[in-house]
């Protein structure tokens, strides 16, 4: 049986935790904060090193790409050839480029952001964008839903930054949207319904959502990521105007509670 270890243990990371365990892997969890760790039930390391020396697979679920990097290369790892290491978290394609780059000989590498919350991870319905050794991680990754394969190393995170930028965006027009409803006399009920069949249907399906969660600072955080690579120097699209993404990522500035789940966008007093 594949030793599992899952590094960060938040909202995601938990539900990993919970559903690779069910699925009666061996895994070890490790967080900053132990008892976020513990709390999945799971065996917990108390280092990186710890959580790393024993395991076959290493997932990361962590907020960004300096955290994913700094678990990764600045806690004392020694990574041992034939390890393969499934990186979840969505970083964007350079941070990413940059692990594969520091990765020694011998450890295998999955780009793998995903789309969908806790809740579809709970029910093994998540949609795993992967990338690079996929072969190498696939058995587990169907235990947490569909493998959707994405090319090398990097593609999975092109893929995942420009499927949020789409999502994001539909959920700010659905915010504007209902206004406009409302003012045309639609109870918000009304409004939903009629919606819910149109060409905003699935953004109004996951605003709407009472199990997922996915704070308003990270999906800005994944926003952002589409907006600096038009903005590259590099880049021939660099002098595009971008104003749905800047009204979206003031939308998103101006939730007070930035650790409310996305749907705080459509909520009547937004």
């Amino acid at each position: 049986m594949t030793n599992i270890a899952v590094l960060g243990t938040g909202r995601m990371g938990s539900a990993v935790v919970r559903r690779l365990s069910a699925a009666g892997y061996p895994v070890t969890a490790w967080n900053r904060d132990p008892a976020r760790a513990a709390a999945t039930g799971a065996k917990v390391a108390d280092t990186v090193a710890d959580a790393v020396a024993g395991a076959d697979l290493v997932i990361t679920m962590l907020t960004d790409g300096a955290a994913v990097e700094a678990v990764l290369f600045g806690s004392g790892v020694a990574w041992r050839p034939g390890t393969v290491l499934v990186q979840m978290s969505t970083i964007g394609r350079d941070a990413t480029g940059t692990i594969v780059d520091r990765l020694p000989a011998g450890v295998s590498f999955v780009d793998a952001p995903v789309m969908g919350s806790v809740d579809a991870v709970a029910a093994g319905t998540l949609t795993i964008l992967a990338g690079g050794a996929v072969e190498a991680a696939e058995p587990v990754l169907r235990h947490l839903g569909t493998v959707q394969r994405c090319g090398a190393a990097g593609a999975a995170s092109a893929v995942k930054v420009l499927q949020m930028t789409a999502a994001l965006t539909a959920i700010g027009a659905l915010r504007d949207t209902l206004a406009v409803g409302g003012a045309l006399g639609f109870d918000r009920a009304a409004a939903v319904e009629l919606l819910a069949a149109g060409p905003l249907g699935a953004a109004l399906r996951r605003a709407t959502s009472t199990t997922a969660d996915f704070p308003v600072a990270l999906a800005a955080k994944d926003l952002r990521f589409g907006y600096a690579e038009v903005r590259g120097d590099a880049n021939a699209y660099r002098k595009a105007s971008l104003p749905v993404v800047e009204a979206t990522l003031g939308l998103l500035a101006a939730v007070p509670e930035q650790q409310a789940d996305i749907s705080a966008l459509i909520t009547p007093e937004a």
